[in-house]
């Protein structure tokens, strides 16, 4: 996190430094993002640079919640567009932003993962039943 604020623009006006540091929402998206742009297609912070002011504005914008939304990037001439997947697109890096959204809102606790989970009724959880008879 330090090298990523080190590399790039502040976000936002200084906040705190340090362990004091708030992050908004629009910060730790964008943050998301920005890791999902390194880590998944190898883009380097240099390129990323060109673009954080018109990803910052283009995720502060309101919007309604959309589970097709997508950034479409080009980094060389400074542009995001956010739209929705399936959208015709000419060029440019398409990131769909449902997953980056989800991993947000459980990182936050809005949301809590979606996992499957073994709810122990298995067969050794069950006892063999004890049959009381009555004699006569």
């Amino acid at each position: 996190m330090r090298a990523l604020l080190r590399d790039l623009p502040s976000f936002t006006i200084d906040q705190g430094s340090g362990r004091n540091r708030t992050f908004t929402r629009v910060e730790l998206l964008t943050i998301a993002i920005i890791s999902h742009m390194e880590q998944r297609y190898g883009i380097r912070r240099a390129a990323i640079g060109t673009i954080i002011k018109q990803l910052l504005e283009t995720l502060q914008t309101p919007r309604t919640v959309d589970p097709l939304a997508c950034l479409v990037i080009i980094a060389g001439d400074s542009f995001v567009l956010y739209t929705q997947l399936g959208e015709s697109v000419a060029e440019g890096l398409v990131i769909p932003l449902a997953p980056i959204f989800d991993q947000l809102d459980a990182y936050l606790g809005v949301k809590a993962p979606q996992k499957q989970m073994e709810i122990g009724f298995g067969p050794s959880a069950l006892r063999k039943a004890s049959i009381h008879t009555i004699r006569s």
